[in-house]
């Protein structure tokens, strides 16, 4: 399995999730192929906007807040309410703050008015990513935990978990950290020594061993043939002197 058939794989059950979550029941594995690399592919294409718009704003890669906004708003997961002309005949025309009066509190309150209209369409996202639907999502999922009324609904919060961690619970009988350690699913393995069983302690000892033996048989044949062997001692600029 290739490393992209891997992260299809793992987006799959998400996907699943997500469209039973919205009532979608059952479908042909062809049409949910196609929905989980329309995901997939969306998903590599806000990475890569967001990429582009941190090394055109600050010149690396290391985005901030504004840069995945922006990387949003071109991929129309945020729609803003006036382009970019109208705001800045707006922002233009309207009344400098400096003009309100501070001392009734009139400048404070048209700055959070002005501040709430500007991020309009982030606060709708975070208010979906909050509301009922995506709510939905996660208790399909099994991400969600609602409030417990009673000892068995407290029960059934400590044993609730997302299906990955379910699955490789299931298909590991020494443990999750031992049975994936060095794979995408766990925690990064540590890195050894590689012993050769009857050889040397390791393969860095075991190459300069190699090395040494293959200078000392070209020296033996150079010596056996008549030609001088070559010198492993670096040799000086020779200068040339000229009339």
């Amino acid at each position: 399995m290739s490393q992209n058939d891997l992260f299809l794989n793992l987006l799959r059950p998400a996907v699943l999730h997500v469209l039973r979550a919205t009532g979608f029941h059952y479908g042909k594995p062809s049409a949910v192929d196609t929905v989980v690399d329309l995901t997939a592919r969306y998903l590599t294409l806000l990475a890569e906007r967001t990429a582009y718009n941190a090394y055109s704003n600050h010149n690396d890669l290391i985005p901030d807040i504004s840069d995945v906004r922006m990387a949003m708003q071109d991929c129309g997961l945020l729609v803003p309410t006036m382009t970019a002309g109208e705001e800045l005949w707006k922002e233009y025309l309207r009344k400098p703050l400096e003009e309100y009066n501070g001392e009734s509190g009139a400048r404070e309150m048209e700055e959070r008015r002005r501040d709430a209209e500007d991020t309009a369409d982030v606060t709708e996202f975070i208010e979906w990513v909050q509301g009922e639907q995506n709510k939905e999502i996660r208790r399909i999922a099994g991400t969600y935990k609602p409030v417990a009324t009673n000892p068995t609904e407290q029960l059934d919060q400590l044993e609730m978990e997302d299906y990955l961690n379910t699955l490789m619970k299931k298909h590991s009988k020494t443990g999750v950290e031992s049975r994936f350690q060095g794979t995408v699913l766990g925690i990064p393995s540590e890195s050894k020594p590689v012993k050769i069983e009857g050889g040397p302690d390791s393969i860095e000892e075991w190459n300069r061993k190699t090395r040494e033996k293959a200078i000392k048989a070209a020296e033996s044949n150079a010596e056996s043939n008549g030609t001088p062997a070559m010198s492993r001692q670096q040799s000086e600029d020779v200068v040339m002197e000229t009339e």
